[in-house]
């Protein structure tokens, strides 16, 4: 068996969303990769496809890493690898050379999130160096029953951006962060109420999803963002509402506030040192 990584940015847009869901077949979250959401998500998470690699084996490409790229911070966006090459260390060995590939590039801390079921893929990251940050969770809702819809501002996503930038809570996970938020464009919208703030998906749809909540440190501790999020389910009735698996667990209280229950699944921050 001989393995190999090649640029990413050899193959084409298309051919990177078939080879990801590939493998993500029979994951936890099977995952289905359309090459409109494979250009969505190379622009939100800064995607580096010159620095991402697909995985080889004997010249038939068996995975793929993703590599995000801000400063002198790296990020596995995604990794997968279809389900018959799983076995026989393909994934350490892709790892391994992935990692020094960040120190060849000057970079000083590598991140992930990986589903925290997935005691496989922890191990895996954990055989390689990565260490655990904090436990982050998701939520979810249907129909919430909201009284009261308090006049909320809608405001541009990137002023909300700036406010998660200078008010969010240290070492947020890549997808919370003000860099990521500010990638998001409509039908995403912002929304503005006294010193909380939050970023949702298409409000039209059955299924709207909670990108970002802040409230300014002057402002916390008074119940400022159950009154922003019951007045997002009064205007938007009818719904249901999540929170994927990208907050930290010590958020969760915001959402457990408004009667959002758990998700199943959980996720692992990690981070490694270069």
């Amino acid at each position: 068996m001989t393995l190999s990584l090649k640029p990413a940015s050899e193959y084409s847009i298309s051919f990177l969303a078939d080879l990801m869901t590939r493998g993500f077949e029979g994951y936890f979250v099977p995952i289905h990769i359309t090459e409109a959401v494979m250009i969505t998500m190379l622009r939100r998470d800064g995607i580096d496809l010159s620095s991402s690699r697909v995985l080889v084996k004997d010249e038939e490409p068996i995975g793929i890493g993703f590599i995000a790229r801000r400063g002198w911070t790296s990020r596995l966006a995604a990794m997968g690898i279809v389900s018959n090459s799983r076995s026989g260390g393909a994934g350490t060995w892709a790892m391994q050379n992935l990692i020094e590939e960040a120190k060849a590039r000057g970079e000083k801390e590598m991140v992930l999130e990986v589903i925290e079921q997935n005691t496989a893929g922890v191990k895996l990251y954990e055989k390689v160096g990565f260490q655990k940050i904090r436990r982050l969770v998701g939520y979810k809702l249907e129909n919430p029953q909201a009284d009261s819809a308090h006049d909320l501002e809608e405001i541009d996503i990137r002023d909300l951006a700036r406010q998660v930038t200078y008010h969010g809570i240290k070492d947020l996970p890549w997808q919370l962060s003000g860099t990521t938020i500010m990638q998001h464009t409509p039908p995403s919208r912002a929304f503005r109420l006294n010193d909380a703030y939050c970023l949702i998906s298409n409000p039209d749809a059955t299924d709207i999803s909670i990108s970002s909540v802040l409230v300014k440190a002057r402002s916390r501790g008074a119940g400022l963002s159950g009154v922003l999020l019951r007045s997002l389910f009064a205007k938007y009735p009818n719904k249901i509402w999540h929170v994927s698996p990208i907050y930290p667990e010590e958020m969760g209280f915001i959402f457990e506030q408004v009667g959002m229950m758990p998700e199943t699944l959980s996720q692992w921050q990690m981070s490694l040192t270069l």
